[in-house]
């Protein structure tokens, strides 16, 4: 098991009953980075154990690695979670922090429904009952499994996949609206924000640079 992982890592995790591997990168990792300077009410806290990871559409035996397209834009998972699989540390490539993407999700509290996504938290319209009944989407802690799960479907290859049961339409329909384009232009509209802005522009529109914590 690896010992530490940090920004910027390329790694390769074994995929179950296999001799071939996945690769996925670290682009932010709430606790090493994080210095709850952001808004109240941001999901960071919740995820302050975890790292946000790419994965890529590359399946391999070799820890060779390229420029590869993405099959995960980003998700959460917990460090220690992440260094409890067969992982291999590939190397580090500097991220650019204008293109790091972070999930997108609702957050009630005391009786708002907000618009969480990275170190923002952004009132929308929605009565907390709507928030639950319609959207749905809340930050949860991310699993290993289902990370190599989506990363093998995006990339083509079911056919790795031991449990086929386990396959899904949506890996991330309760934790992403990223993955659920109408109830995020919906949401959106809520807040009167433009869903074509990248995220960097987004909270640099509402006065944060997330270039200050690389």
């Amino acid at each position: 098991m690896s010992k530490n992982i940090k920004v910027g890592d390329i790694f390769a995790i074994k995929i179950e009953q296999s001799e071939l591997y996945y690769f996925g990168r670290v682009v932010f990792d709430v606790q090493a980075q994080y210095d709850n300077s952001g808004q109240d009410n941001n999901y960071l806290d919740w995820y302050k154990d975890s790292v946000l990871v790419e994965t890529y559409k590359h399946i391999s035996d070799s820890l060779d690695t390229e420029k590869f397209e993405t099959a995960i834009i980003s998700q959460f998972i917990p460090k220690k979670e992440l260094l409890k699989q067969n992982i291999k540390i590939v190397k580090n490539l500097e991220v650019d922090p204008t293109k790091v993407s972070f999930p997108e999700t609702l957050k009630n509290h005391e009786n708002n429904s907000l618009f969480t996504v990275g170190e923002l938290s952004l009132k929308t319209n929605f009565s907390t009952d709507y928030a639950y009944d319609n959207i749905k989407v809340f930050p949860t802690l991310g699993k290993a499994y289902y990370l190599e799960l989506a990363t093998l479907d995006f990339s083509g290859r079911r056919d790795l996949i031991v449990d086929q049961n386990d396959i899904l339409d949506n890996y991330f329909k309760f934790s992403d609206l990223r993955s659920l384009p109408e109830k995020r232009i919906e949401v959106y509209q809520s807040i009167g924000e433009n869903p074509n802005l990248s995220y960097y522009d987004l909270a640099l529109k509402h006065g944060f640079d997330l270039q200050r914590f690389y």
